[in-house]
């Protein structure tokens, strides 16, 4: 593992350009539009973020049992920050390993739903907050009633997964610099929430395949100025960084934003339609 991130796999292997990613899923494109086709990939996301947010509220629960006995009111507060910072790398891992997955990969030759809790076992080992496999096939049976897969599945899977990905797990997140320049921006404690919340959507889309982890986070700060109508223009222009880069992820960001508004799928029918337009090798 390399512990400076210009020397890491994540920027050697994995920054990429527009027309790589826009070469994607090569065999989906006969089947689906587009649009229809970023449509699955946004929805994706968002199952993992289910998931996630399902494991998460048993951990809670188990930690505040755990906490009503021990009765440490100190020790419940570090606790619980601890978590949630588990909880957000936990989530955005699988994101971006799974957005790294499908770049080399169509939905047609791998079951996206299996790879979607594959990706969710496989990060919660990296992070060290295991879960067990036999777990996260019950949470995506219980958001999808049709998944089928079991718990041998998802450890057949993983291999598959860690192939594809050529064993780089490691992966450098925004939130490491974001404190810093959140404090040095000037910006009020209500702005930080906001902000906090648009790197947390950063992963529903490519800027983490694009752009190094502190560019990212810039951008993000640089919307949330925008849409709290704050400025800190004299601030960017005082930082040694690239300013098309940063205008370019916050502009990703909003063209995510109105995607989400506009042509998100709307209900299960829809989302059927879609998934079954696709003649996946393994579906079960």
């Amino acid at each position: 593992m390399a512990a400076n991130f210009w020397e890491s796999s994540h920027c050697t292997e994995w920054l990429l350009d527009r027309n790589k990613i826009e070469e994607s899923n090569p065999k989906d494109k006969q089947y689906l539009t587009p649009i229809e086709l970023k449509k699955l990939r946004t929805h994706y996301c968002f199952v993992i973020q289910n998931l996630v947010c399902n494991n998460n509220n048993n951990n809670n629960n188990n930690n505040n049992n755990n906490n009503n006995n021990n009765n440490n009111n100190n020790n419940n507060n570090n606790n619980n920050n601890n978590n949630n910072n588990n909880n957000n790398n936990n989530n955005n891992n699988n994101n971006n390993k799974e957005l790294k997955h499908n770049l080399m990969n169509s939905f047609v030759d791998c079951e996206p739903r299996l790879v979607a809790v594959t990706c969710l076992y496989l990060s919660s080992k990296v992070e060290e907050c295991i879960t067990q496999a036999k777990k996260c096939a019950a949470k995506m049976k219980e958001i999808d009633h049709s998944f089928n897969y079991l718990m041998n599945d998802i450890l057949e899977c993983e291999f598959f997964v860690l192939e594809e990905l050529d064993f780089c797990l490691i992966i450098y997140h925004p939130y490491k610099s974001l404190p810093f320049y959140l404090q040095s921006s000037g910006l009020d404690p209500a702005s930080i929430e906001i902000i906090w919340g648009i790197v947390n959507d950063s992963y529903r889309t490519d800027v983490c395949l694009l752009y190094p982890p502190y560019v990212v986070a810039l951008g993000c700060i640089l919307l949330g100025s925008y849409l709290l109508k704050k400025d800190i223009k004299q601030w960017l222009s005082e930082l040694n960084v690239e300013m098309k880069d940063i205008w370019e992820v916050s502009k990703d960001l909003i063209d995510y934003y109105e995607f989400e508004k506009q042509q998100s799928l709307q209900n299960q029918s829809e989302l059927d339609l879609l998934y079954n337009k696709l003649p996946i090798r393994n579906k079960k």
